[in-house]
């Protein structure tokens, strides 16, 4: 489930991060949005659709923005961290 995999990988991430709420809802536009200030993460219903590297890889890139809120090049090293071919997935997602 997706609240399983996003609980893996907040056990995974070494940084301090806070535990994430979790929304899943059909988003248009998005595959995922963190809320920082809600410790919120949403996820794309739609990524049910993918294999589970695709949802892994927008969780991981969600609980990276508690760390850094924007996609500066530190934000994309932590991604790399946990998803080191999330430039592949990336790829698959915008297909």
């Amino acid at each position: 489930t997706f609240y399983n995999h996003l609980m893996y990988w907040y056990d995974t991430f070494e940084e301090d991060i806070p535990i994430p709420g979790l929304k899943i809802r059909k988003m248009k536009t998005r595959w995922g949005v963190c809320n920082i200030k809600k410790k919120l993460v949403t996820l794309n219903l739609e990524l049910f659709r993918y294999d589970m590297e695709c949802l892994d890889y927008v969780i991981i890139h969600e609980l990276s923005h508690f760390l850094v809120p924007n996609h500066s090049k530190h934000f994309w090293s932590i991604v790399e961290k946990y998803c080191p071919n999330y430039k592949e997935i990336r790829k698959k997602l915008r297909s």
